[in-house]
Parts: structure tokens; C-alpha cells; sequence
């Protein structure tokens, strides 16, 4: 049987609600099925960017150069949602995003509709677990001065993908681009880890109660 995961990343408002949507579906070898990258109607064109991103007009001006380039596609909730249904229907998918209970919150605020996707793991639990515990990965960290503040290793999606595969420049921090070509790389070698489905979705557990886990 085959194995399908849909990669979510989210850039947000100043409001937290979803601006920017990237969603992957891709298999166990790492091949891409399907995709969207989609800015939401009535949410990137009427409230501003998150801060986190930058200016909020120069970052809104370069999702219009995307728009532009065809990088992205206007999108309502209603149409994102129907996506999301009919690729879960089609792929039978397991959700992840890196931190997904902050993707799984925003998504919520924005009314985008997660349910069709019961089995779901957090990317950066796994990653934390079965990569940033490497004796390799902290020297990384150290040698890359790819440290906190605090002088902890970091555990980004961007410090993490970069060192898997080094040719790789600092993340957009756009929501496609970084659940593909970031985000896919640490999936690719946590399946490749090796390890089954269902001990990469342990992995991706948090300790405790998760509220993002009920659907």
C-alpha cells in the first residue's frame, strides 16, 4: 500500500489567521502528487501581514509579484477547503506541519477545515526526536554557530533542512516553497530514517493532552 503525507505551512496576519496557505502531497520516495499555494480571499488582501514576516507592505508586495508570476493563486476558504477534502478523499494522507498545533490553530481561526485529515504527526517533535538528538546535528549546530540566544541548538525548520542538504539558502518563509523545499527534506530523510509510519507518527506526538489531535 502506498504511503501519502500532505505537508501544511501557514504564514499568518497580524490577526493570526491564514495568508498565505502551502500544502504538498508527497510519498515515501519524496515525489510531489499535488499542491497549493494559495493566498486567502478576504484575509491577505484586507489584513496585514504578520510582523514576523517583515514589512508588512514589502512582504505584500511580494506576494503580488508571485500573484504576478503565477507562484500563487487567489483563493476563498470554501475553495481551499473543497481542495482539501477531495485530496484527502483521493490520497488517504497523513498530516504534518512543523509546530502543527500553531497551523492547526490558525487554520481554526481562518475556518479552513482540517477534519478530513484525522492522522496527523508534528514534523518538529519528529525531527527533534530522530534528528536534532544526533551527535552530527549539534556539532553542525555548533560549527554553523546555528545556536539560540540561550546557546541551544536550533531546531527551525530552516536550521534543520539546511543541514540535511546544504546547498540550500535560508527559508522565504512563504508558505509552498518552505513546506516543499524545506519542510519535504526533513520528512524525506525521517521516513528514510529508517523508521515505519506508525513509529514516525509516535515521534510526532507531544507528551500530555493535545487538543490538536481532536477532529
Amino acid at each position: 500500500m502506498k504511503h501519502y503525507y500532505l505537508i501544511l505551512d501557514t504564514e499568518t496576519t497580524a490577526e493570526n489567521t491564514v495568508a498565505d496557505i502551502g500544502a504538498v502531497i508527497v510519498d515515501r520516495k519524496g515525489i510531489v502528487h499535488d499542491s497549493l499555494g494559495a493566498l486567502v480571499i478576504n484575509q491577505f488582501d484586507r489584513v496585514d501581514m504578520h510582523r514576523a514576516l517583515g514589512n508588512p507592505k514589502m512582504v505584500k508586495a511580494k506576494y503580488m509579484r508571485m500573484l504576478d508570476d503565477g507562484l500563487r493563486i487567489m483563493a476563498s476558504v470554501p475553495a481551499i477547503n473543497t481542495w482539501l477534502a477531495k485530496t484527502a478523499a483521493k490520497y488517504k494522507p497523513v498530516l504534518t506541519a512543523y509546530n502543527i498545533s500553531f497551523d492547526i490553530n490558525v487554520c481554526n481561526n481562518t475556518n479552513i477545515d482540517l477534519s478530513c485529515l484525522p492522522r496527523r504527526f508534528c514534523l518538529m517533535k519528529a525531527a527533534q526526536q530522530i534528528i536534532c538528538s544526533s551527535d552530527n546535528y549539534q556539532q553542525w549546530c555548533i560549527d554553523n554557530n546555528e545556536l539560540t540566544p540561550t546557546g541551544r541548538n536550533k531546531t527551525s525548520a530552516d536550521a534543520v533542512a539546511r543541514y540535511l542538504d546544504c546547498t540550500l539558502p535560508a527559508e522565504p518563509h512563504t508558505a509552498l516553497e518552505d513546506a516543499r523545499d524545506y519542510e519535504g527534506v526533513i520528512l524525506n530523510h525521517i521516513i528514510h530514517a529508517p523508521k515505519t509510519q506508525r513509529e514516525i507518527i509516535l515521534a510526532g506526538q507531544p507528551k500530555g493532552a493535545a487538543k490538536w489531535l481532536k477532529v
